[in-house]
C-alpha cells in the first residue's frame, strides 16, 4: 500500500484578514512536510519558495491561480459574495473570495497529483495542519490494506452532516450560511477516484450552486455531496465537532484531537434541528438525490470537449 500526500499554499491575502502571513505558513508548511510520507506541493510560480524545506522524495509543482477552475468562475462568485444578504459574514471565504476558491480547489490539486505519481492513494494535507498534528518521528502508517479495501474516499465529518444524515433534509438556503460539515484539512483518496471526485465537486458549483446564487467553502460542498450520495464509496471515519487532523492520525494509529463542542455550535445544532426539520422538502436537499445521471452525461460531454458548457 503506497500513499503519496499533497499539499499547497496559495497567498490569498489572508495575513490583512486575520494576520496569517505567508512567512507563518511557510513555517507550518514546513513542519507539515516532516510527516513521514513522499509530499507533493503545489505553489504559485510567483512565489519566492526559497525558505520553503521539503525533505528527500517530496516535489514542489508550480500551477497559478488563474489555472484552476475555480477561479474560472472569478467574476461570478464573486458577484455572489458582494451581493448576497443571507451569507455568514463569520466565514472567511465571505471575506476572502480568493479563500474560498483556493479551498474549493483542493480536490483539483488531488487530481493533478494523480498524474504525478503512481502511488494507490492521496492524502490531501492542509499546509498548516502541523497544529493538530501528534509527532509522528520514527513513526509508519499502521492502517492495514485491508482496511482501506473498498474505500474511494474517506473522511471525517461534523455533528452538523450527521444531524442532516438524521433529520433526511438539507435546506438549500443554508449554503453559505450553514457551519461546517466536514474536516477538509486531511482526507485520504483513491488516486483512482481523484478525478471523479474533483469533476462532482466541479459538477456541483457549476450546474447547481453558481446559477443559483449559492457559494461556499470546501467543508459544506463535500458535506454536500457526501449527504446526496454523490461520493460513491465514501467511509466516515469519525464524526465530531471538527478539525484536528484525525485522518493523519488515523494512519499512523494516533489517538483522536481531543476536541469540545463549543457552546455556539451547541447553540446552533439546536437551532437547526428546528430549522432543517420545518423546512419544506421541496426547498431541501434530500438524502439520496445527488442528479447521478445528469453527473454522468455532463462528466461525459467535458470528457468529449474539453467543457460540459460547449
Amino acid at each position: 500500500m503506497t500513499i503519496t500526500a499533497v499539499t499547497g499554499f496559495y497567498d490569498v491575502g489572508r495575513g490583512g484578514y486575520d494576520n496569517r502571513t505567508p512567512d507563518q505558513y511557510v513555517a507550518w508548511l514546513n513542519q507539515t512536510l516532516q510527516a513521514p510520507l513522499p509530499f507533493i506541493i503545489f505553489l504559485d510560480p510567483a512565489f519566492d519558495a526559497s525558505a520553503v524545506r521539503p525533505k528527500r522524495g517530496d516535489r514542489i509543482i508550480r500551477v497559478t491561480k488563474d489555472e484552476l477552475t475555480m477561479f474560472g468562475h472569478r467574476s461570478r462568485i464573486e458577484e455572489i459574495v458582494e451581493g448576497s444578504e443571507a451569507v455568514n459574514r463569520r466565514d472567511i471565504a465571505f471575506n476572502l473570495v480568493e479563500y474560498g476558491m483556493i479551498v474549493m480547489s483542493k480536490p483539483e490539486l488531488l487530481k493533478r497529483a494523480a498524474r504525478e505519481t503512481d502511488a494507490e492513494f492521496l492524502l490531501w494535507v492542509d499546509a498548516g495542519l502541523c497544529r493538530f498534528m501528534p509527532d509522528l518521528k520514527g513513526k509508519t502508517v499502521s492502517v492495514m490494506p485491508s482496511e482501506l479495501e473498498g474505500m474511494r474516499i474517506s473522511l471525517n465529518t461534523t455533528w452538523h452532516l450527521a444531524q442532516r444524515m438524521r433529520i433526511g433534509k438539507f435546506p438549500r438556503k443554508m449554503v453559505g450560511r450553514t457551519l461546517a460539515m466536514m474536516s477538509a484539512g486531511d482526507l485520504i483518496v483513491r488516486r483512482d477516484f481523484a478525478e471523479e471526485f474533483s469533476d462532482r465537486l466541479e459538477f456541483l458549483v457549476e450546474r447547481e450552486w453558481l446559477p443559483a446564487g449559492l457559494w461556499d467553502n470546501e467543508q459544506v460542498a463535500i458535506g454536500n455531496l457526501l449527504f446526496r450520495g454523490g461520493l460513491p464509496g465514501a467511509r466516515v471515519l469519525r464524526t465530531d465537532v471538527g478539525g484536528g487532523g484525525n485522518t493523519v492520525r488515523w494512519l499512523f494509529g494516533a489517538p483522536p484531537y481531543p476536541s469540545r463542542t463549543p457552546l455556539y455550535v451547541r447553540w446552533r445544532l439546536l437551532l437547526d434541528e428546528f430549522r432543517t426539520r420545518l423546512a419544506p422538502a421541496h426547498e431541501c436537499y434530500l438524502r439520496g438525490d445527488f442528479p447521478e445521471a445528469e453527473f454522468r452525461a455532463w462528466q461525459e460531454q467535458k470528457r468529449l470537449y474539453g467543457s460540459a458548457s460547449h
